[in-house]
């Protein structure tokens, strides 16, 4: 690791951590700022003591691509489709019927997925194992 913590030695930190020392605890011990620069001396002693293997932490910078569309080849949008009359439109959630004999239908799946508005309404019948919202012209 490229980052000293203060001239600490990461093998105290590890035998601190083993004699039973919480995180805070050696925080507090050793004057540390944070709980992450704990984790990384106790990985870094660790390593100095041959557990682990060694492994290099070094902070890389972003590389931004000259083109800012090159890196979006890979990426496919797909538009969303427009619900026609005999769309059939899947929710990743199914329907039940509630304890007080309703059924729930959201404004996200009636006004945004399926295009209705606000105040239309609906005959509804049944047929075979299926239920069917048909849109109709209300009159008052």
């Amino acid at each position: 690791m490229q980052i000293e913590y203060k001239n600490i030695d990461a093998k105290l930190v590890v035998n601190e951590i083993r004699n039973g020392r919480s995180l805070e605890s050696v925080q507090k011990l050793f004057g540390i700022k944070f709980k992450s620069e704990v984790q990384d001396l106790y990985l870094k002693g660790l390593m100095e003591l041959g557990e682990i293997p060694q492994l290099e932490f070094n902070k890389r910078e972003a590389v931004k691509p000259q083109n800012p569309m090159a890196d979006r080849s890979a990426v496919r949008r797909r538009e969303k489709p427009v619900p026609s009359a005999s769309t059939l439109i899947k929710t990743p959630n199914f329907r039940t019927i509630g304890q007080s004999g309703s059924i729930t239908l959201n404004k996200a799946l009636l006004i945004e997925q399926l295009g209705f508005g606000v105040g239309d309404s609906f005959e509804i019948y049944r047929e075979d194992d299926r239920v069917i919202l048909r849109k109709t012209v209300h009159s008052n």
